[in-house]
């Protein structure tokens, strides 16, 4: 058994509802996933330095030797990715004077359970694990550093469905009980093409059009989600998010860009145009993949194989 002391995991993520319209108050059905990333701590002897290993699904992440206490690039293999995490912990070091300020060496493995352009929480996963390491607040160094909602965070912390708001701009938690007998028709498509959170959030800033209406319509839809008795009601509801934030986005949903054909209904997660989407469908797991091998794309999962 590892030491809690030195061993940290925490959850991916998937935005069911309330993609954009959370940072302005809606409320947001929020879906931790079993998939995560690991981060494990160890002394590193004789030396004044932070070694930091990074892997993924597929071996193999970055590297990089950061300098002690003062947490800068002695050298990596990947220079983009190892200046964020520099920032990353910076941005610690300030909210916890104490944190990595030793001259003794250490050793981070971190493990990522997915690929990181998956958008399953590559970010939030680690700002979560850092977080619980260093003893400071999430949430705030998730503002700090890639912005959003802060709903990936309560992702990483929690083993439920949930809802998510922002009051006065503080994060509310629910844990919900989202347990339906239509699970078998639910899945999750990966459509390639890797959506930044940051960029999203900027342009819906830029270009949205909505109302306090809007908003509160989001909110209702996520809670009549739960509350979903069939296959039938959950997809209604379904269309009826994707109608609004088609509106409010002023941008076609992706039924309508990819899966014209698909009698089920096809749902954006997070940013719009990359990422995953959530497809219902009454094809089994063999036709479903042959239909979505028809249209380029092989990456899917079940719902009950992915979702706490």
């Amino acid at each position: 058994m590892k030491n809690s002391n030195t061993y940290f995991y925490s959850n991916g993520k998937f935005l069911l509802t309330g993609e954009y319209l959370v940072l302005e108050g809606a409320t947001a059905l929020a879906l931790p996933v079993n998939k995560g990333q690991s981060l494990e701590i160890f002394p590193n002897q004789n030396t004044r330095e932070l070694l930091w290993q990074a892997k993924h699904i597929n071996g193999h992440w970055f590297e990089t030797l950061l300098s002690l206490p003062n947490v800068e690039i002695i050298n990596t293999d990947n220079q983009k990715i190892s200046e964020k995490l520099v920032d990353i912990l910076k941005h610690f070091k300030r909210a916890n004077s104490n944190f990595l300020s030793s001259n003794e060496g250490l050793k981070v493995e971190t493990n990522l359970e997915f690929l990181p352009q998956h958008g399953l929480g590559s970010s939030s996963t680690l700002i979560n694990n850092i977080a619980n390491w260093a003893g400071v607040n999430a949430y705030e160094i998730q503002k700090l550093t890639f912005g959003g909602s802060g709903y990936d965070i309560a992702c990483a912390k929690n083993d439920s469905p949930l809802f998510y708001s922002l009051e006065k701009k503080n994060p509310i938690v629910e844990e919900v009980d989202f347990k339906t007998d239509f699970i078998d028709s639910i899945y999750f498509v990966y459509l390639g093409k890797k959506q930044l959170s940051t960029e999203s959030i900027y342009s819906f800033r830029k270009e949205a059009n909505y109302s306090t209406m809007d908003i509160e319509l989001i909110s209702n839809i996520s809670k009549s989600i739960v509350k979903s008795n069939t296959l039938e009601e959950f997809e209604r509801d379904i269309e009826k998010h994707e109608e609004i934030m088609s509106r409010v986005l002023g941008r076609p949903r992706v039924r309508e860009l990819i899966f014209s054909d698909h009698t089920g209904s096809v749902k954006s997660l997070g940013g719009w145009g990359g990422d995953f989407v959530m497809m219902t469908t009454k094809l089994n797991e063999e036709e479903f993949s042959e239909y979505i091998s028809g249209k380029g794309l092989s990456t899917f999962y079940k719902y009950k194989d992915l979702i706490i």
